[in-house]
């Protein structure tokens, strides 16, 4: 047999005694006699003979061994018996009489080797070295006496399965270098500048390799990362098993990261796309910097969930850091496998280094208050130094000892693979980019969007209500990650989010019935009847409805106040996604590039991106927006430097700045006996809101019109003038419009907004209504106002400690219901922001945190379809 073909005796010998299509490639050859004399045998690596017939059994006296190739000789058949493995030639196994292998040997195995030519495509001289071998081609040329040098000559490489060769440039294993796991030819040598420039050469030989430095991908690569962590993939005691994968980037990559079979990532040109097969609107694409060398994914795997983010830089520097984005995955696989696949025909793919490390679970703080704030803004920090050389310093946290690092009750993080070492500590004030580029998020009062979590299929309301609702911050996780609550009734979490779900998808698909009212109305009759007061077809979610509000809330007051405060978050989230998947106008357009920070700011150079399929209608019911992904901001508190936010006023059809006015700004905050003056003073303001709201009726359709949109532009819903308009518009002409009134008589002109304002604006007035009235210790609320009238009211919560959440925004029903008219005023919401970031600071608070759903499909830059504040 010669690697598992099965041929028959005369075959195999005929294969190895015949002349071999590489003919000048390196045997071992077999002599009769001693001296290498008498008639000979030979093979070429990975060649192997489980029964040696005829004259050959047991007739072996001499073995020619090149240098590089090994053999393992056996006794008996089927590769038994007594074994020597040899490296070099043996001139007598008679003289080596302690083998007791003269005329004894039956078998043997050519250990399979790389191969090297002097020549393209395998042609020419060569020589081969097996694992574990290695040639200094400089220095030990005429040592092993290589007929033709081939320092300098070498043209391309055959690489067998689980070999591994790395080849440098200079001699003794120095200068430049790559690993090569598959074949290679001239010219995708000299892609890696690498032909006729090799002149040192390590082999190895493993089944489940794990690249440690500058490797070449071809083909297809898999990274045992399950086999790798060994017995640590399964241990309790580990709380985080990390990976990096850092890849050398230019404008013509195209690869992809298979992490499961309906997870991956792609690489194509500047571009990343996460893609989520099984639901496809989870996915979401980031523009990368063209001036970028290299391009790292760290990987965090925790149980059954996992995590991945991307770190661009230049040398040391970090360009981009992405949030991280979490998912689900199949946790118990020791087979589990990254595959990196490249796609495209262009320069292979570098792999600069891999790294694998463990965190410990310990009782801790998941980061010191005391770190510096930019430094909270990377999730998976253990790795960052590995990158990048920064003031968010962890190198004194890695060791490799395991001992130690089992012993110790402290957050040291263990190397399990890698030989690359993080970069060292900087001892400068300098401030590096990453740093200034955190720190003037704080200036703006944009919160830095750190998470993405695309599994909270059926959860992005209520997941988020949830956490707000038992006091957990999340900061550090994802929210689709928590289990335990820290500060209510144990199993808050579960069946508060068991009931808002439940609910939602009996309820979800229609705002008549999702609503506060409804809620309560179903959860009273639940507990009064033991029944919902409707008939559903899906009677199972009914049923567990129905046992949970029995179990959880029956005969205890508290706990339904909970659930009803809970649903006012769900609502808050479910308004908030609403502004943010109503259609751009030009005016939101402009207000946003003018309030985003300046490193956001599109150049006027940049090239136009290539038009994106139409994209699917956005889903507008609870239910449908429960099954989109969910982003985090964080708004880092320590040392929040205020900055006073200019008003902005429509003037002339343009945002004038107007900055001789000044926003006045209020927080109300403390115990209920202490904001109930404050409170009571804001409440008609917002009772007169919300019924403004109530009454306002959107535009009514366009009539047809007779120029053509471009491709750019929202396309207007038409309406034949013959059409009888839907009973929502209260008239289709201005002249009409001007003249009517609402049932009490009021003026009710017809509004240049679209439904999603309203809708949102109307469930985001009944939450602040109700909050105002009833409120709560842990409520904050931030009134602004220019000229003493009230502009906007924004709501917070305060988690914990050291966590405020932001709940939900109003602002005045005047400058949102005609936001292109004259005198409607811009800013309010970052004031808001500025002075409640300010506010928060000055109490010692740690950060401010936001969860909002994603716009589907998602394929934008930086901000990946998610906003931090709504000017509407």
């Amino acid at each position: 047999m010669i690697k598992n073909n099965c041929l028959s005796l005369l075959m195999l010998f005929f294969l190895i005694l015949s002349t071999n299509v590489y003919s000048s490639e390196p045997k071992i050859c077999f002599y009769i006699d001693e001296n290498f004399q008498g008639e000979s045998l030979c093979t070429t690596e990975g060649n192997a003979v489980d029964i040696l017939s005829g004259k050959w059994n047991d007739s072996i006296s001499s073995i020619e061994i090149p240098h590089g190739m090994v053999v393992s000789v056996f006794k008996d058949d089927n590769f038994s018996g007594k074994t020597f493995t040899f490296k070099e030639s043996v001139e007598s196994l008679l003289l080596m009489h302690w083998t007791n292998l003269n005329d004894e040997i039956s078998s043997f195995k050519v250990r399979s080797a790389a191969c090297f030519y002097e020549l393209d495509k395998f042609y020419g001289n060569s020589f081969c070295l097996s694992g574990n071998e290695n040639i200094d081609l400089y220095a030990d040329g005429q040592k092993h006496h290589i007929v033709n040098p081939f320092n300098d000559r070498i043209n391309s490489i055959k690489i067998p399965k689980d070999t591994q060769a790395t080849v440098y440039t200079d001699d003794g294993y120095g200068g430049k270098y790559f690993v090569l796991m598959s074949d290679f030819l001239a010219d995708e040598l000299e892609q890696l500048e690498m032909n006729k420039d090799i002149t040192s050469i390590k082999v190895s030989q493993q089944e489940f390799f794990i690249c440690d430095q500058f490797c070449v991908v071809k083909g297809l690569l898999s990274i045992p990362l399950g086999r790798s962590f060994g017995t640590y993939w399964l241990d309790d005691r580990i709380k985080y098993k990390n990976a990096l994968i850092s890849f050398s980037f230019s404008d013509q990559d195209f690869y992809s990261i298979e992490i499961f079979g309906d997870k991956f990532i792609k690489v194509v040109g500047g571009i990343v796309f996460f893609i989520h097969k099984n639901h496809p609107k989870n996915s979401f694409a980031f523009e990368l910097n063209g001036n970028s060398d290299t391009l790292s994914f760290l990987f965090r795997f925790h149980k059954k969930y996992f995590e991945i983010q991307f770190i661009e830089s230049i040398g040391a520097s970090s360009v981009y850091i992405s949030p991280l984005i979490g998912s689900l995955f199949e946790f118990g696989r020791v087979d589990f496998n990254l595959k990196v696949k490249k796609i495209s025909n262009n320069a292979p793919i570098i792999i600069n280094k891999i790294v694998l490390t463990a965190e410990k679970n310990i009782t801790r703080t998941e980061r010191s208050f005391t770190e510096k704030a930019a430094c909270w803004l990377i999730p998976i920090i253990s790795l960052y130094n590995y990158v990048v050389q920064g003031e968010c310093n962890q190198v004194d946290r890695f060791i490799k000892n395991v001992h130690d690092f089992f012993a110790s009750n402290d957050d040291k993080i263990l190397q399990i693979s890698g030989s690359a070492k993080p970069y060292p500590k900087i001892h400068t004030n300098d401030v590096l980019g990453l740093t200034a580029h955190y720190e003037n998020f704080s200036l703006q009062a944009e919160g830095t969007l750190t998470h993405i979590t695309t599994d909270v299929i059926g959860g992005a309301l209520t997941m988020p209500a949830t956490t707000l609702a038992c006091y957990i911050s999340t900061k550090g996780e994802s929210v689709s990650h928590v289990h335990q609550p820290r500060d209510l009734t144990p199993g808050c979490v579960d069946w508060t989010l068991d009931i808002l779900t439940d609910f939602t998808l009996l309820f979800g698909d229609d705002l008549t019935q999702w609503n506060a009212d409804n809620f309560g109305r179903v959860i009273e009759h639940i507990m009064r009847e033991g029944n919902t007061g409707n008939t559903f077809e899906n009677n199972e979610v009914e049923k567990r409805l129905i046992e949970n509000v029995q179990t959880y809330l029956a005969e205890n007051d508290a706990r339904f106040i909970h659930m009803k405060t809970a649903f006012d978050f769900s609502q808050l989230s479910y308004a908030d996604y609403l502004q943010q998947s109503k259609p751009e106008t030009e005016t939101e357009t402009e207000t946003e590039t003018e309030t985003k920070p300046e490193s956001e700011s599109e150049s006027e150079s940049e090239p136009e991106p290539e038009p994106e399929p139409e994209p699917e209608p956005e889903p507008r019911s609870p239910l449908l927006a429960q099954e989109l992904p969910l982003g985090r901001y964080e708004l880092v508190l320590q040392n929040f430097q205020f900055t006073e936010t200019v008003p902005r006023i429509r003037s002339g059809g343009e945002w004038v700045e107007q900055p001789e006015l000044h926003f006045e700004i209020d927080v109300i905050s403390g115990l209920t006996s202490e904001t109930l003056t404050a409170r009571q003073n804001i409440l008609p303001v917002i009772d007169q809101w919300r019924r403004t709201y109530y009454q306002a009726q959107s535009r009514p359709p366009a009539a047809p019109q007779t120029t053509t949109s471009t491709a750019e532009e929202h396309q207007p819903v038409t309406v034949k003038p013959t059409d009888k308009p839907p009973s929502t518009y209260i008239a289709t002409d201005e002249a009409t419009i001007e003249a009517s009134s609402s049932a009490s008589g009021t003026s009710l002109p017809w509004h240049a907004t679209d439904d999603t304002s309203i809708e949102a604006a109307r469930l985001v007035s009944d939450v602040a209504q109700s909050w105002i009235r009833s409120s709560r210790d842990e409520y904050v609320y931030v009134v602004v106002r220019l000229a003493g009238q009230v502009i906007s009211i924004t709501m917070a919560i305060d988690i914990n400690e050291l966590d405020v959440g932001i709940a939900g925004s109003l602002t005045n029903p005047d400058y949102v219901l005609h936001p292109d008219s004259e005198g409607v005023i811009r800013g309010a919401g970052t004031a808001a922001i500025r002075a409640l970031a300010d506010h928060l600071s000055k109490k010692g608070k740690r950060s401010l945190i936001s969860d909002v759903i994603s716009k589907p499909s998602a394929i934008v830059k930086k901000k990946v379809g998610f906003k931090f504040i709504n000017e509407l």
